[in-house]
C-alpha cells in the first residue's frame, strides 16, 4: 500500500485523464448516440488513444534515457503478462459458455489459430490489444535506438517523427496497408500513425517543459482555447487514415495532456480526497481490456448495453471496474495484477 507521502505526489490530473480516456474508448466501442452532435464529439475527435500513447511515452522516457535493466524488465512485464494471458482466459470462458449454453461472445469455439493471430497482430480475440501490440514493438524500437545511439537518441526519434509524417501525408502508409485484411491493416498500418505521438511524449519529458511553466491557469486557458480552435475550425486538413493519422491528433493530445498535467487538482493536500480520486480512477487496464468481451456477453441480457445507451456504457464501465477490483484482490500478491492495473 502506498504511504501518504507517495499518494500526495501522484499527479491527480493525469489519473483523472486516464480514467476519462478509458471511458472514451468504451464509448467508441459501445455507444450508439442519437444526436449527431454527440456522435461527432465521440467519434470524430478521437483523442483517446493518441493521448494514451502520449502519456505512456512521457512516463516511459526515463527508461530510454537510463536504460535501467530493472525498469525495462518491469515495463515488459506490465505489457507481456496481459498480452499473453488474458486472451487465453477469454478463449476458455468463451468456449465453456458456447459448449454448455450454446452461447459465446464470438458465436463459435475459439481455437489455436485465433490465439495465434491474437499474439501475432494484437487483435482477433481482444481487438483492443493492438494498442499493447504497438506499445511492445515501439518500446522495443526506442530501447534499441537508445542503446545504439545513446546521446543522439532525441535526434534519431525526431527523424522518425518527420519520416512518419512523410509517409502519412504522402498517403504511402494508407495506400499500402488499406489493401490488407483488417487484423493486419489496423495493427501494422497504425504503427507509423502512432510513432510521432510517441516521439512527442518522449520529447516533452526530455525537455522538462513543465518546469518552465510559471502560470498554470494562463497555460490551461491558452491550451483549452488552442484545442477548441484546432478541432472546431479544423485548422489542419484531414488526410486518409488507417486509425489515427495526421498532426492534428498529436497537437491536440499535447494540449489535452498539458491541461490535465498542470490541473489545480494537483494542489489538493488532503490525503483522504486524494485516495478517493486514486481509487475511483483505478483499473483502467482491466476496463480497457475487458469491456468489449463483457459487452458481447451482456448484450442479450441487458437492453441498455445491447442498444448502446449512455447509461449502458456507464453500467458497463462500472461492471468492468468491479471485475477488475475483484481480480486485483485475488492477484494482489503476484504479477497477474498487471491484468487489471
Amino acid at each position: 500500500m502506498l504511504d501518504d507521502k507517495k499518494i500526495i505526489k501522484r499527479n491527480l490530473g493525469i489519473q483523472i485523464l486516464r480514467s476519462l480516456l478509458c471511458f472514451w474508448v468504451l464509448l467508441n466501442h459501445c455507444y450508439n448516440p442519437n444526436s449527431q452532435k454527440l456522435r461527432k464529439i465521440v467519434f470524430k475527435y478521437r483523442l483517446h488513444v493518441p493521448t494514451f500513447i502520449l502519456i505512456s511515452f512521457y512516463f516511459s522516457n526515463k527508461i530510454f534515457c537510463c536504460l535501467s535493466v530493472t525498469k525495462i524488465k518491469n515495463r515488459f512485464e506490465r505489457l507481456l503478462i496481459p498480452y499473453f494471458i488474458l486472451p487465453i482466459i477469454i478463449l476458455i470462458i468463451n468456449n465453456l459458455l458456447y459448449i454448455f449454453t450454446s452461447f459465446g461472445s464470438f458465436g463459435k469455439i475459439l481455437n489455436i489459430k485465433d490465439l495465434f493471430y491474437q499474439y501475432l497482430f494484437g487483435r482477433d480475440i481482444i481487438p483492443t490489444f493492438w494498442f499493447q501490440f504497438y506499445l511492445l514493438w515501439s518500446t522495443t524500437l526506442f530501447i534499441i535506438i537508445s542503446f545504439l545511439f545513446k546521446e543522439k537518441f532525441s535526434i534519431i526519434i525526431i527523424h522518425i517523427f518527420l519520416i512518419s509524417y512523410y509517409f502519412q501525408y504522402s498517403n504511402v502508409n494508407y495506400k499500402y496497408f488499406s489493401s490488407f485484411i483488417s487484423i493486419v491493416k489496423y495493427s501494422l498500418g497504425s504503427f507509423l500513425e502512432m510513432l510521432p505521438i510517441s516521439v512527442s511524449g518522449c520529447l516533452i519529458s526530455s525537455l522538462n517543459i513543465f518546469s518552465l511553466i510559471k502560470h498554470n491557469i494562463i497555460t490551461i486557458y491558452i491550451s483549452l482555447l488552442s484545442l477548441f480552435l484546432i478541432l472546431y475550425f479544423e485548422v489542419f486538413r484531414p488526410i486518409p487514415k488507417i486509425s489515427f493519422s495526421g498532426v492534428v491528433l498529436n497537437i491536440s493530445s499535447v494540449f489535452l495532456f498539458i491541461i490535465f498535467y498542470i490541473s489545480p487538482l494537483n494542489y489538493i493536500k488532503s490525503t483522504t480526497i486524494t485516495k478517493i480520486i486514486l481509487t475511483a480512477t483505478k483499473y483502467t487496464q482491466g476496463i480497457y481490456s475487458l469491456h468489449m468481451f463483457l459487452k458481447l456477453i451482456l448484450n442479450p441480457k441487458i437492453k441498455m448495453v445491447k442498444y448502446g445507451t449512455f447509461n449502458g456504457c456507464i453500467f458497463l464501465y462500472i461492471f468492468c471496474y468491479i471485475i477488475s477490483f475483484i481480480g486485483n484482490k485475488i492477484t494482489k500478491k503476484n504479477k497477474l495484477i498487471y491484468l487489471f492495473i
